[in-house]
């Protein structure tokens, strides 16, 4: 058991946690930590007025009803309950000089595993009463509930008295126009009634039965963008010890979303904490080892902020423990790409993220990285256009995919592909190294973009070194020399 687990009435300290019902300090493993008698009432009473300078005479009338001991009673006690916290720099346990003393500890909620958000699938209204019709809404129903069922993190109801509890709700119409089907979907978040997307659908007749796997498509992507990007907004402003566990993976991913250092690092924390709580949470495992890879691509593999072993030995146990879920597949494969440079493991992990959910977009990119790294040009150049069709391009992700395509149409020779793409991938994100630093080596063949002030300004400003290409796992040398000369063309500083 937690140290927090069913506690409705504690405090934590630092990494204990005293329970103002027992009257015990408790260690993480949720054992009674010996405490001396005097030094723990000292504690509870301190405990009792949490944030307050509770005044010397008060404290030793209280702990010792009225009997006359010196002042070197209660420091001794006060010494006692800073060790036990291993409170050295008194920041839990604060000294006002000349009145008395004052505890400072975190209130705590009880820890649950939270719920996970809910979805609605309604079947799609039907504009007459044409009964292929209404066969064609069921079956498009029919393959929503069966691809995002499986999803871990979401429940999904077709139950329509459900409505008002739920998070997300897909609806729609069918209806006809000549020899022409038209379906409409959106996806509704929240009760607000909010539209996170819409599209509509308009294929003839005689094409009618591809449009199940479409919309099936489409929307399961735009679904899993959208929570991984938005679902934990409502989480950002608050105290990582006072959300459940379902809460702290939502925050988690909202910052992992945005792709940038400070909100790796908030990510990171919050993962830590849902891990400590539930160490065989195998979301939590696969997210808390890549959100250590997250920024790989902008600064370099030196600059992880965890070791790769422990990323490994992560990502190993939250496959053991759950192979049947798709992120945590890919999360192994990704790392096992970016750490070890094993191609074969990381397809062989992202092709069985694939068979549970076929368009997973990042396990698609993980294959597509690998294919473009590997000489499969083409092949990785149609898959990333798979991923960036199928999803929306607000995704922060977006300008990644761009540099990523672009990335492929350079070795496979599209030289005026790559620097459209390229440049519109650091249009996206002026301030991204890795879009700006593939960007470069784009221009390499456009002299007249290469050498104007404003590209070389930008050139500058990249904190990534000349030999970066080196640190992804290409397996011919020769594409990552091609890629330094073109650098150095663009006016890329070389090595000093």
């Amino acid at each position: 058991m937690n140290a927090s687990d069913d506690c409705q009435n504690c405090l934590r300290l630092g990494k204990t946690v005293y329970d103002t019902d027992t009257c015990q300090l408790i260690d993480r493993e949720g054992r009674p930590i010996a405490v001396r008698e005097k030094s723990l009432r000292v504690l509870g009473e301190l405990a009792a007025r949490n944030g307050e300078t509770v005044e010397r005479d008060d404290l030793i009338n209280t702990v010792w009803a009225g009997k006359s001991v010196s002042d070197d009673s209660l420091v001794q006690c006060i010494k006692d309950i800073r060790a036990v916290l291993d409170d050295h720099d008194r920041q839990l346990l604060r000294t006002a000089v000349g009145r008395g003393y004052s505890l400072h500890g975190v209130r705590e909620i009880p820890v649950r595993p939270g719920a996970h958000p809910k979805l609605l699938i309604s079947p799609l209204r039907v504009r007459g009463n044409a009964p292929e019709f209404v066969e064609l809404s069921e079956v498009i129903t029919e393959e929503l509930v069966i691809a995002l069922s499986p999803r871990a993190g979401l429940n999904v109801t077709t139950d329509e008295t459900q409505r008002d509890t739920v998070h997300y709700t897909i609806n729609g119409r069918v209806s006809l126009n000549g020899d022409i089907i038209r379906v409409f979907v959106q996806l509704v978040a929240g009760q607000s009634g909010d539209v996170a997307f819409a599209e509509t659908w308009n294929i003839p007749i005689t094409e009618a039965d591809i449009l199940p796997h479409q919309i099936t498509d489409r929307i399961s992507n735009v679904l899993r963008v959208h929570m991984f990007n938005h679902a934990g907004k409502d989480y950002i402003d608050r105290d990582d010890d006072n959300l459940d566990t379902q809460a702290l993976l939502a925050k988690a991913a909202y910052h992992m979303s945005r792709i940038q250092m400070q909100n790796r690092d908030a990510a990171r924390a919050a993962l830590s904490l849902a891990i400590e709580r539930e160490p065989a949470n195998a979301m939590a495992l696969a997210m808390r080892a890549s959100a250590a890879v997250l920024l790989i691509l902008q600064e370099s593999r030196s600059r992880l902020p965890d070791p790769p072993e422990y990323c490994l030995e992560l990502a190993d146990r939250a496959v053991g423990i759950a192979p049947n879920i798709d992120f945590v597949m890919r999360t192994r494969g990704s790392l096992r790409l970016w750490l070890k440079g094993d191609h074969e493991g990381a397809r062989a992990d992202c092709e069985r993220a694939l068979e549970i959910s076929p368009v997973f977009h990042l396990a698609h990119q993980t294959l597509a990285l690998s294919e473009i790294l590997s000489g499969e040009h083409a092949a990785g150049i149609r898959r990333v256009k798979k991923i960036m069709e199928l999803g929306p391009s607000t995704n922060p992700r977006y300008p990644h995919y761009l540099a990523l395509l672009a990335l492929g149409q350079i070795l496979a020779g599209e030289e005026d592909a790559a620097m459209r793409t390229a440049r519109e991938g650091h249009e996206r994100a002026p301030g991204d190294p890795w879009c700006n630093y593939v960007y470069a080596a784009a221009a390499a063949d456009w002299g007249k973009i290469a050498k104007t002030g404003e590209f070389q300004r930008m050139i500058a400003s990249i904190d990534l070194p000349l030999t970066h290409f080196r640190d992804l796992a290409f397996t011919d040398l020769r594409n990552v020399e091609l890629l330094e000369e073109r650098l150095i063309l663009a006016g890329y500083p070389s090595p000093s």
